[in-house]
């Protein structure tokens, strides 16, 4: 998959980056459409019940990114021939679910339009990127120098 370790860790770090500063690009966007103005659902009673809802889906995607960085039966074959792949997989991975969350705050701004959807699920996201970042570190110190 990667040549070497230092290519994987160059795509690592963007892939962080892009992904951490994407909330902010999501939070900057809602604020836009809904300034001044309320959210563009119809019903707003719905809100809450979907409010719920992601918080719910939120708890489960933390408890999968937890088990798929922990894991280590996941990628377990491909861990013989092509570690430095299987690193950059689960951290890739986990990125991933973790911007779902800010994702998840987008949605329930614009639909709300109050801001601190954004922003509360914005710090999920963040500090689930802080630990899988964390993480692939502490996966990268394992990894044999190619």
């Amino acid at each position: 998959m990667f040549p070497d370790k230092a290519k994987m860790v160059r795509n690592a770090n963007f892939l962080l980056l892009v992904l951490a500063v994407a909330p902010v690009v999501y939070m900057v966007t809602a604020a836009l459409v809904t300034f001044g103005k309320g959210g563009i659902a119809r019903d707003q009673s719905i809100v809450p019940a979907l409010s719920f809802a992601f918080v719910v889906v939120s708890l489960v995607n933390i408890c999968v990114m937890v088990f798929f960085q922990t894991s280590k039966r996941i990628l377990s074959d491909r861990s013989r021939y092509d570690p430095v792949g299987r690193t950059y997989l689960v951290m890739s991975t986990g990125a991933v679910i973790a911007e779902a969350h800010a994702i998840y705050g987008l949605v329930l701004t614009l639909l709300s339009g109050s801001i601190f959807y954004s922003i509360g699920f914005s710090l999920v996201a963040w500090v689930c990127l802080w630990w899988v970042r964390a993480r692939f570190k502490m996966n990268l110190g394992k990894l044999p120098n190619v």
